[in-house]
């Protein structure tokens, strides 16, 4: 089986099923998962920004749960504080209206993740 074989939890993360570092993001040959991911989808991460996995999932890589940041925001959003608080995913659907919580206690939007099923896997 290919780690780009996906497995789809509940919510819409897309879990990587290859190899794992030891704190639990996935490894695409000698570079992150995600970021391959992301990459693959959007284009290349921004010079000095780095990706914040919005779910709280480190082996996700659904490239609509990752957001572009700075390392400082990316420290800062690791708090239940500022979770609790985004009013809108990364596609500005309103998270007050449409949120789900994923069983790691981030939240996701379940907006983005139907119109994803519905698309199907690339």
């Amino acid at each position: 089986m290919s780690a780009w074989t996906v497995e789809r939890a509940e919510l819409g993360c897309v879990v990587w099923l290859g190899r794992l570092t030891s704190d639990g993001y996935g490894r695409a040959g000698s570079r992150p998962a995600h970021v391959v991911a992301y990459e693959r989808a959007r284009g290349r991460v921004p010079e000095g920004l780095v990706l914040d996995h919005i779910c709280r999932r480190r082996s996700c890589v659904a490239w609509w749960h990752l957001e572009p940041v700075t390392r400082d925001e990316n420290e800062r959003r690791k708090t239940w504080r500022y979770r609790s608080r985004i009013a809108k995913c990364p596609l500005g659907h309103d998270l007050r209206a449409t949120q789900a919580l994923n069983d790691l206690g981030g939240r996701t939007c379940r907006v983005c993740n139907r119109t994803h099923e519905e698309e199907g896997p690339s």
